[in-house]
Protein backbone atom coordinates (compact mmCIF):
# COMPACT_ATOMS: atom_id res chain seq x y z
CA UNK A 1 0.00 0.00 0.00
CA UNK A 2 1.57 3.24 -1.37
CA UNK A 3 1.45 5.90 1.52
CA UNK A 4 2.52 9.76 1.75
CA UNK A 5 3.28 12.12 4.18
CA UNK A 6 3.56 15.78 3.28
CA UNK A 7 3.94 18.75 4.75
CA UNK A 8 4.32 22.33 2.55
CA UNK A 9 5.97 24.46 5.02
CA UNK A 10 9.38 22.08 5.74
CA UNK A 11 9.03 20.97 2.59
CA UNK A 12 8.12 17.14 3.34
CA UNK A 13 6.93 15.07 0.00
CA UNK A 14 7.48 11.87 1.36
CA UNK A 15 6.37 8.20 -0.39
CA UNK A 16 6.19 5.24 1.97
CA UNK A 17 5.39 1.01 0.96
CA UNK A 18 3.81 -0.30 3.35
CA UNK A 19 3.66 -4.00 2.88
CA UNK A 20 1.19 -5.49 5.68
CA UNK A 21 2.37 -9.05 5.00
CA UNK A 22 5.71 -8.83 6.19
CA UNK A 23 4.86 -5.63 8.58
CA UNK A 24 7.53 -3.69 6.67
CA UNK A 25 7.49 0.15 6.14
CA UNK A 26 9.58 1.30 3.07
CA UNK A 27 10.51 4.77 2.43
CA UNK A 28 10.98 5.54 -1.32
CA UNK A 29 13.92 6.95 -2.74
CA UNK A 30 13.18 10.29 -3.74
CA UNK A 31 11.15 11.35 -1.10
CA UNK A 32 12.12 14.37 0.17
CA UNK A 33 13.23 14.90 4.03
CA UNK A 34 12.84 17.70 6.40
CA UNK A 35 15.96 19.65 6.20
CA UNK A 36 15.69 20.06 10.30
CA UNK A 37 16.16 17.45 13.26
CA UNK A 38 14.90 18.61 16.33
CA UNK A 39 17.16 18.07 18.91
CA UNK A 40 15.46 17.84 22.41
CA UNK A 41 14.92 16.51 25.83
CA UNK A 42 11.87 15.24 24.68
CA UNK A 43 12.48 13.97 21.27
CA UNK A 44 15.54 11.33 22.10
CA UNK A 45 15.41 10.26 18.37
CA UNK A 46 17.67 12.72 16.80
CA UNK A 47 21.23 11.31 17.28
CA UNK A 48 19.85 7.96 16.15
CA UNK A 49 17.83 9.52 12.65
CA UNK A 50 21.57 11.70 12.17
CA UNK A 51 22.99 8.46 12.08
CA UNK A 52 20.41 6.90 9.19
CA UNK A 53 20.29 9.99 7.20
CA UNK A 54 24.38 9.91 6.70
CA UNK A 55 25.06 8.61 3.34
CA UNK A 56 22.03 8.17 2.65
CA UNK A 57 20.27 11.25 2.35
CA UNK A 58 21.94 14.37 -0.46
CA UNK A 59 20.07 17.74 -0.51
CA UNK A 60 17.45 16.33 1.83
CA UNK A 61 16.62 13.67 -0.85
CA UNK A 62 16.54 10.23 -0.09
CA UNK A 63 18.91 8.10 -2.24
CA UNK A 64 17.93 4.53 -1.75
CA UNK A 65 15.04 3.00 -0.34
CA UNK A 66 14.66 2.52 3.87
CA UNK A 67 13.28 -0.17 5.42
CA UNK A 68 11.57 0.39 8.83
CA UNK A 69 9.91 -1.54 11.40
CA UNK A 70 7.09 0.78 12.55
CA UNK A 71 5.18 3.60 10.91
CA UNK A 72 6.25 5.80 13.33
CA UNK A 73 9.69 4.94 12.91
CA UNK A 74 9.58 6.23 9.32
CA UNK A 75 7.75 9.06 9.96
CA UNK A 76 10.48 10.15 12.61
CA UNK A 77 13.18 9.42 9.75
CA UNK A 78 11.17 11.90 7.43
CA UNK A 79 10.43 14.55 9.59
CA UNK A 80 13.43 15.00 11.90
CA UNK A 81 10.62 15.11 14.98
CA UNK A 82 8.83 12.75 17.20
CA UNK A 83 6.01 11.74 14.92
CA UNK A 84 2.94 9.49 14.89
CA UNK A 85 3.23 7.32 11.72
CA UNK A 86 -0.26 6.20 11.88
CA UNK A 87 -1.90 9.81 11.49
CA UNK A 88 0.83 11.23 9.62
CA UNK A 89 1.50 8.57 6.35
CA UNK A 90 -1.93 9.07 4.24
CA UNK A 91 -3.26 7.03 1.37
CA UNK A 92 -3.62 9.21 -1.63
CA UNK A 93 -7.19 10.24 -0.88
CA UNK A 94 -6.09 11.65 2.90
CA UNK A 95 -6.96 8.23 4.63
CA UNK A 96 -4.98 7.82 7.54
CA UNK A 97 -2.70 4.92 8.04
CA UNK A 98 -4.46 4.14 11.32
CA UNK A 99 -7.77 4.05 9.85
CA UNK A 100 -6.43 1.86 6.80
CA UNK A 101 -5.42 -0.71 9.24
CA UNK A 102 -8.47 -0.94 11.36
CA UNK A 103 -10.52 -1.34 8.18
CA UNK A 104 -8.36 -4.34 6.98
CA UNK A 105 -8.37 -5.84 10.36
CA UNK A 106 -12.27 -5.76 9.99
CA UNK A 107 -12.03 -8.00 6.89
CA UNK A 108 -12.01 -5.17 4.79
CA UNK A 109 -10.09 -5.14 1.28
CA UNK A 110 -7.39 -2.63 0.59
Amino acid sequence: MILYLKREKSGIDAIMNFDSSNSSYTVLKGSVLSSNIAYSEKFRGAKSIEKARMNVVVNNVLQTDMIFKSASTAANFVTGNSTNGLIAWKNKDGVILKTLISGKEDGEDE
